[in-house]
């Protein structure tokens, strides 16, 4: 259930929705180079944010830390950003099965402690199957965040 950002004992530093996010990705990317970026907004189902640069292709599922409905004090609860998180790992797997060369899997949310701290615990299984996090921080600004073995081809494209 939606809590008070105000009442939880550690709150929030910032509140994100999904579009925000999205946007924040969006023009992240843009400002990277690619091109025929795209992005859902609202209750829109398929890829959040989609890419393209050179022979590449990225595909992002997003979350933000509170609904795009909720006024700016709700945010998501313990198990929900839970969920969330596991829905968006499951979406890229979804993705990977489509078994498409030169695909980047990338999973966005608000670099918020209680979902960095969520990714964690899961961490090297995120990273066995070679997906990227992006952070978005309050600014609207990501940092990227992947497995080692990921580094030559983000440098190459320039996503690092």
């Amino acid at each position: 259930m939606p809590k008070l950002n105000s009442k939880l004992l550690v709150s929030d530093p910032f509140l994100m929705n999904e579009d925000e996010v999205n946007i924040a990705v969006a023009n992240h990317l843009q400002a990277l180079g690619f091109e025929n970026v795209s992005y859902l907004h609202g209750n829109a189902t398929g890829i959040d944010v989609k890419g393209y640069k050179d022979t590449w292709k990225i595909y992002v599922e997003s979350k933000g830390s509170h609904a795009n409905k909720h006024n700016k004090d709700i945010v998501f609860d313990t198990n929900q950003i839970k969920t969330h998180t596991y829905m968006q790992v499951c979406k890229l797997m979804e993705y990977d099965s489509l078994n498409q060369r030169n695909t980047l899997l990338a999973m966005a949310n608000p670099d918020i402690p209680r979902i960095r701290e969520r990714v964690q615990k899961i961490i090297k299984s995120i990273d066995s199957m070679r997906f990227i996090r992006l952070w978005v921080q309050q600014n609207g600004s990501v940092k990227v965040d992947f497995c080692e073995e990921l580094r030559e081809d983000l440098e190459k494209i320039g996503l690092l």
